[in-house]
């Protein structure tokens, strides 16, 4: 039997929104409730067999390894409005732990982790926001009721700041608090002229991004996007930094935007609608976001529209950006729907990979706006979930997948370079023909030979040809047939046999079968004009990190020319197929 305990929510305020007819109140189900249950179809994971009525959210805890989704739907639960759902075991089983009673429409949630590693989620109603601590059923009112939009975010320092976007006169406002929402500090006017506020507090330090409406027009979505930067100088205070600036002025409509940072690497995501077409573009910024430059296309597919997405920081690889989207394919623009993901990283901001479908169901849309959620787990290797509705076979419900990228453990040996402490660039390639690369990572080796591989396009089942290349050895690839991912996890060990490279094409160093070394000038085959390379800089005693030093001991001379001459009599070079 459920135990429903009713709690009465710390909201003792006379202007309440009319949207509620009754005070507001907490319904804690103790024991949760179980919701749904290992149901799974392929890799998607049901979260609620209903359809939410407004913008879900969600958010991992590390602390106790749960995810937190916060649904506006007033079907889950009887006489609720809002329900929190939980799962501690990455999606497979879900329960009802809270839900916000009486029954009425929210409009938008967010939830979020705040000081203390509490779980707050933020919704509104009619036209008041409140701020909900779901871990001790405390609510508040943060102002209202007179906003129709807003957009919260968690500094370093616990402290939580949100933008609000004010009914009828164009305002954006905002207010923070240091003491987990029990009190809003004082208004502050952003402007007078905006809407639809977007922040984003960057992955390291203490800047948050603003970008908003400005300059609002009839048609809202065509109008200039601004953006502004803020810098927390103390717990729960923050002031502009530099000053606001246009970052698009296209006048062509652009529904959806949000900018992400990492350090001072900045990523702005925007829809863009041209001649009935809809695509996502990026602009970027090396400066924090104080000019964002070079606009490209990110998303575009010419019988699709690309758009509700989502994106969010990623900390491997020294860092980078993720980014789910709804792909609306076929010539109804709705008989193939697809939720896909790409990823990009700080080294080079606009090279986004192939896009990666992840959801087996078809994902669908609505009026009432439940674009899709991605939420980090910023664990090392920058897993994230991603919560979206699809079909379910008998109506519409709510999913969850795990954003888990591939490891490839890799064990490679240098022949003249030992111990073999460098980078390598490592290439997944399909193993059919015409073996189209998947995804490229460069990577430094340990005094082992060895890496980790972190892959985000690599899927389980799938055979892949490993492909590494040296800065002066000849390009390698595995063997035969293949390889492939079990559980996002690959083992590769070039050096216990010559097999293990795809026609043998290894030299046996000690215990060890090695990459063959002397391709100086990367044309895949030691020859004399890789000598001659190396002759010239032993001649003119030429040292330090340089591509003709093949035993890697800081000296061009004679003991490289060697593996070079040796390996040119040998007509080594790549073999492949």
């Amino acid at each position: 039997m459920k135990n429903l305990l009713t709690i009465a929510a710390v909201l003792m305020i006379a202007s309440l929104s009319s949207t509620f007819a009754q005070d507001l109140s907490v319904k804690v189900n103790d024991p949760p409730i179980p919701y749904s249950g290992s149901v799974e179809w392929g890799n998607d994971l049901l979260v609620s067999a209903s359809e939410p009525l407004s913008k879900h959210s969600g958010v991992y805890r590390s602390s106790n390894s749960t995810i937190y989704v916060s649904v506006p739907d007033t079907n889950i639960q009887s006489g609720a409005a809002l329900v929190i759902l939980t799962s501690t075991n990455n999606g497979s089983t879900w329960s009802n732990i809270s839900a916000i009673t009486p029954a009425s429409v929210v409009s938008k949630t967010k939830i979020i982790i705040g000081s203390t590693d509490s779980v707050y989620c933020f919704f509104i109603s009619g036209a008041t926001v409140y701020c909900w601590n779901v871990l001790n059923n405390r609510v508040t009112q943060v102002r209202g009721p007179s906003f129709r939009d807003f957009d919260v975010a968690t500094s370093s320092t616990g402290s939580m700041y949100i933008f609000m976007d004010s009914l009828g006169t164009n305002n954006i406002v905002r207010y923070s608090s240091s003491n987990g929402g029990v009190v809003w500090g004082v208004r502050g006017l952003v402007t007078s002229g905006g809407a639809n506020p977007k922040i984003y507090f960057s992955a390291l330090g203490d800047t948050l991004i603003l970008n908003y409406y400005g300059g609002v027009l009839a048609d809202t979505a065509t109008s200039t996007i601004r953006g502004a930067r803020y810098r927390e100088s103390v717990p729960g205070t923050m002031a502009v930094v530099g000053s606001f600036i246009d970052v698009t002025r296209s006048i062509a409509p652009k529904a959806e935007f949000k900018s992400v940072r990492h350090g001072t690497s900045a990523w702005f995501i925007y829809t863009f609608e041209e001649a009935g077409d809809v695509n996502i573009k990026c602009k970027v910024s090396n400066n924090g976001g104080n000019t964002f430059v070079d606009s490209a296309v990110i998303a575009s597919l010419p019988t699709a529209d690309e758009y509700w997405f989502d994106a969010v920081h990623h900390n491997r690889d020294g860092g980078g950006i993720d980014v789910i989207y709804f792909s609306s394919t076929g010539t109804n623009r709705g008989n193939t729907n697809q939720m896909n993901y790409i990823t990009a990283s700080k080294s080079n901001m606009l090279s986004f990979s192939n896009a990666v479908q992840f959801a087996d169901n078809q994902p669908v849309t609505s009026t009432v706006g439940y674009t899709p959620v991605l939420f980090p787990y910023y664990n090392s290797l920058g897993d994230a979930g991603a919560v979206w509705v699809g079909e379910t076979g008998t109506g519409r419900g709510l999913y969850f997948d795990k954003l888990s990228p591939s490891v490839l453990n890799l064990t490679v040996s240098l022949e003249a370079c030992s111990p073999p402490q460098d980078t390598v660039t490592v290439l997944l390639r399909s193993a059919v023909s015409p073996y189209a690369v998947v995804e490229t990572k460069k990577v430094s080796l340990s005094g082992a030979g060895t890496a980790s591989v972190v892959f985000t396009g690599a899927v389980n089942g799938v055979s892949y040809y490993i492909v590494v290349k040296h800065r002066n050895s000849v390009e390698t690839w595995s063997k035969t047939g293949g390889e492939g991912f079990v559980n996002g996890i690959l083992n590769y060990d070039f050096t216990t046999a010559a097999s293990q490279a795809y026609g043998n094409n290894m030299v046996l160093v000690g215990s060890d079968y090695a990459f063959y070394s002397g391709d100086v000038n990367d044309d895949g085959f030691v020859d004399g004009a890789d000598g001659l390379l190396i002759d010239n800089d032993a001649f003119n005693f030429v040292s330090g990190y340089v591509v003709t030093d093949l035993n890697c001991d800081g000296t061009v001379d004679g003991s490289d020319a060697v593996f070079a001459d040796n390996n040119a009599f040998a007509f080594i070079g790549i073999v492949r197929p």
